[in-house]
């Protein structure tokens, strides 16, 4: 007998079932926002009215003016908040990732730089909501680089275009993945490897890693070690971390085939989208609530930002 799921997956018809028009949309960005009701951040207590016209609440004792989307990255934005739900579902659901050529063709977006416009601020809340949390227990940690392919020419005018990142996966009570995260890196050496470490692990954690010095260093931040040295036993380096080696396969699949490669100044965006769905892969039912949450509570992020 097939076992039932505890929950309902939200598909596509669901999706639009659910959300059919602009005012429900922003009905459920209000109620999400504050479940306990609009409330003035100046006077306590105070009564507000709604100007239907300009859907803005305004306090009958101060008259401040609170917008739904203040704050957050729809701040200012003129795409409807429907096309914005949708391109959250998307991002949120979709296992491989979508791209922004997809997103302008399927929500009818007038240009590409808008489609490219909504998906990094996505990823900015993505990046934002991941920061606030850390990894322990028993941690696989390595250094990779992220990059494409260069000719021996392009490498002498440019420069190698690759990106080293720290990449750690928590390891769950049965030896599975857990959690995930990436860390941008400016050297692959002691210097910056061990604030990284001491940035995404908790102390006391156990570290699993390859044969690098830089990882013996972190024994002196409070971690434990536990090292394989490849040279000397590559098979058995190779199963010491495993799903750091099956995670970046993945990860590399993921950008090729849906991405074709990205610039170099956006990958830790990428990688960010990457950790955040591959973080919340056990509870598909919530995948669009939380990733809508963390981009009303994220901070905006016009495009100077995003470009930085």
């Amino acid at each position: 007998m097939k076992k039932e799921k505890p929950y309902k997956d939200i598909g596509l018809l669901d999706f639009q079932d659910k959300f059919p028009t602009e005012k429900v949309c922003w009905d459920y960005l209000v109620k999400m926002r504050w479940p306990d009701g609009v409330t003035c951040p100046l006077c306590v207590d105070s009564k507000l009215d709604f100007i239907q016209t300009r859907k803005v609440f305004e306090c009958r004792q101060c008259h401040r003016q609170i917008y739904a989307t203040a704050g957050t990255i729809f701040h200012k934005s003129r795409v409807p908040l429907r096309k914005w739900f949708w391109a959250i579902y998307l991002m949120a659901t979709s296992k491989k990732g979508v791209s922004m050529l997809y997103l302008q063709n399927q929500l009818g977006l007038g240009s590409y730089h808008t489609a490219w416009l909504i998906g990094h601020k996505i990823r900015q809340a993505m990046i934002q909501r991941d920061s606030m949390y850390t990894l322990g227990g028993t941690v696989e940690t390595d250094e990779i680089l992220i990059g494409g392919k260069q000719s021996l020419e392009e490498r002498r005018l440019k420069g190698d275009n690759k990106t080293p990142f720290l990449i750690v996966v928590e390891e769950n009570s049965n030896g599975g993945p857990r959690f995930l995260s990436f860390e941008e890196l400016e050297t692959i050496y002691e210097e910056h490897v061990v604030p990284a470490i001491k940035k995404n692990v908790r102390a006391g954690s156990k570290i699993k890693s390859d044969g690098s010095g830089v990882y013996v260093k972190a024994q002196k931040e409070g971690y434990r070690h536990e090292r394989s040295v490849g040279m000397k036993e590559p098979e058995k380096t190779h199963e010491h971390l495993k799903w750091i080696n099956i995670i970046t396969s993945n990860l590399k699949r993921y950008l090729l085939s849906t991405h074709h490669g990205v610039f170099p100044k956006y990958r830790k965006a990428f990688l960010a989208e990457f950790a955040y769905r591959f973080n919340r892969r056990y509870w598909p039912h919530q995948a669009f609530d939380r990733l809508l949450y963390a981009c009303i509570h994220a901070d905006p992020a016009p495009l100077p930002v995003l470009r930085a």
